[in-house]
């Protein structure tokens, strides 16, 4: 668990810049974010954000409140259905990132398990079969703590470049080989 602080200033005048402002390669760069967007650990629900190459937002899939890591672990078809849409419309990046606000009154303690762990090694694998590669998942509360389940695993927050073609799929054919 790690803990963020957000600047202290009149609520009326916080205006989080756009999330298109930043880039996105690392656990850190999302705790940035949340620093200065207090809707992150307040929102009920996940988002799975969809990253180009570089790390800039493309999309993403809002999931509701009853969603969760350990759901999408058992059944992605939701997130399926989101990279199907994406691909569609065009703009579905390969390179995919949880955040899962969890808000104290919402969730008890403790705010993340081994539970949430096991579901992010058992997503990874799950995902790639459909061509994308799953950075992480960062968990936030609404108290400033913050988990990485890419650190957890991996003992980093730095995401490597992982290519989500190198799990066999083909964008001409949306198959895997």
């Amino acid at each position: 668990m790690h803990r963020y602080e957000r600047p202290i200033s009149d609520l009326d005048d916080v205006h989080p810049p756009s999330i298109e402002a930043y880039r996105f390669r690392d656990a850190l760069d999302v705790v940035a974010l949340a620093q200065v967007d207090r809707c992150i650990g307040w929102k009920t629900w996940p988002e799975v954000w969809h990253l180009d190459e570089d790390g800039a937002f493309a999309c993403y899939y809002k999931a509701s409140t009853l969603d969760s890591i350990q759901d999408w672990a058992d059944d992605p078809t939701p997130l399926h259905r989101s990279r199907i849409e994406g691909l569609r419309t065009g703009g579905c990046g390969d390179r995919w990132l949880v955040v899962d606000s969890r808000p104290t009154w919402l969730h008890k303690p403790p705010t993340t398990d081994e539970s949430d762990v096991e579901a992010f090694v058992r997503l990874r694998p799950a995902l790639a079969t459909f061509g994308v590669a799953l950075l992480d998942v960062v968990i936030f509360d609404d108290d400033q703590h913050w988990w990485s389940l890419h650190e957890l695993t991996a003992g980093t927050t730095a995401w490597s470049a992982p290519a989500a073609r190198a799990c066999g799929w083909h964008a001409d054919n949306d198959s895997v080989i």
